[in-house]
């Protein structure tokens, strides 16, 4: 996913999806919509 606009505090994320790491399972942001979710973004290169 490339960022074409900055996100910030309150801003709504754009929809995406990832794999669940307890079963595989497709899980997407949309799910939790008007839930509080904290994203963890880490990466090594």
């Amino acid at each position: 996913m490339v960022a074409t606009e900055q996100i910030g505090v309150e801003s709504v994320m754009p929809e995406f999806e990832l794999p669940s790491i307890t079963d595989g399972r497709a899980v997407r942001l949309s799910e939790y919509r008007g839930k509080k979710v904290i994203l963890f973004m880490w990466a090594s290169w």
